[in-house]
């Protein structure tokens, strides 16, 4: 196990290589979040460990998680994030192949390396106790997405298009679903020049991530031929109300980070359409459809509940 920790820690080196010693912090802290959150996926109740699991680091540290939010000043926006976080699943996955526990001894393997890294960034002039509450944020924010899309997904496949609803119409609409959330959260935030893109290429990855075929550059797809369906507000308005009520079940109300949760779900759609036999159709027209669908509603502003 030992050496597979060193391993691991090598390759998280090498995919965090800011200059910038703060952001390399956070960036290691949020994979090291990820880490955990892919071992605590093989359990029946995940928050239950996952409340046990940071008791256990917080007595280990003899430090406790800062009450409220995240500082400002540590916390990632939504889509880097996930992008931060599905990097330390991907190591915990490939990791767990090669230890006698899988992901149990991975799970071990996050927790000394949390132990072992915040006592030396706390010298460096980082909070504990902040520290520990972006861990825990990002791995509530991980397991968020992940259940949002995993839901999301089934609400699809059982309640548009099993009633009636085409496979691109389905596509269109919860891309354009994604994209109405982003919209929603231009209107209350300043976001970066590039967070659309950003946004897409959380499709992308999920995509790619569950074997989509084909090119990964969806930014040079040609727009579908339902990019001026008139019927995309009730398309939206017909699935969104379910969505909305997951989201204030969990209490996820950052509407980027809700924007994030559906374009993943749309990205693992895109790999479900293109790779099983759910109305399966074509990889580049099920990517051409859920870019659409995202431009779509970023743009529509008429008739769409945004509440």
């Amino acid at each position: 196990m030992k050496e597979e920790a060193k391993n691991i820690r090598l390759r998280i080196e090498t995919l965090v290589k800011d200059k910038d010693a703060k952001a390399c912090m956070v960036k290691t802290l949020c994979i090291y979040g990820g880490m955990i959150t892919e071992t605590l996926m093989e359990y029946e109740e995940p928050d239950i460990v996952m409340e046990q699991t940071f008791h256990r680091i917080a007595d280990l540290l003899q430090a406790e998680p800062a009450e409220g939010p995240v500082d400002p000043q540590l916390m990632p926006i939504a889509y880097t994030l996930d992008h931060d976080t599905e990097l330390g699943r991907a190591l915990s996955r490939s990791g767990a192949k090669k230890l006698p526990h899988g992901l149990d001894d991975m799970h071990e393997i996050a927790i000394a390396m949390v132990i072992s890294d915040l006592p030396t960034w706390e010298k460096d002039g980082y909070s504990r106790d902040q520290m520990l509450r972006l861990l825990v944020e990002s791995v509530i924010a991980s397991l968020t997405f992940e259940m949002a899309t995993q839901d999301f997904c089934d609400l699809l496949i059982e309640d548009f298009i099993n009633k009636g609803h085409s496979t691109p119409e389905a596509l269109l609409t919860l891309g354009a679903v994604a994209g109405n959330y982003f919209n929603i959260a231009q209107t209350q935030m300043k976001l970066p020049p590039d967070a659309e893109k950003n946004l897409m290429n959380v499709m992308v990855r999920e995509s790619l991530r569950h074997g989509t075929p084909g090119s990964k550059d969806w930014k040079s797809l040609a727009a579908s031929n339902d990019s001026e369906d008139k019927n995309i507000a009730a398309f939206i308005n017909e699935i969104k109300p379910s969505i909305e009520e997951f989201f204030v079940l969990i209490g996820l109300d950052d509407p980027l980070g809700r924007a994030v949760s559906v374009a993943k779900a749309v990205g693992r759609m895109v790999a479900v359409i293109s790779v099983e036999d759910v109305g399966q159709i074509h990889p580049s027209i099920a990517k051409s459809l859920a870019k659409t669908g995202m431009i779509l509603g970023v743009n529509h502003k008429e008739q769409v509940v945004t509440t």
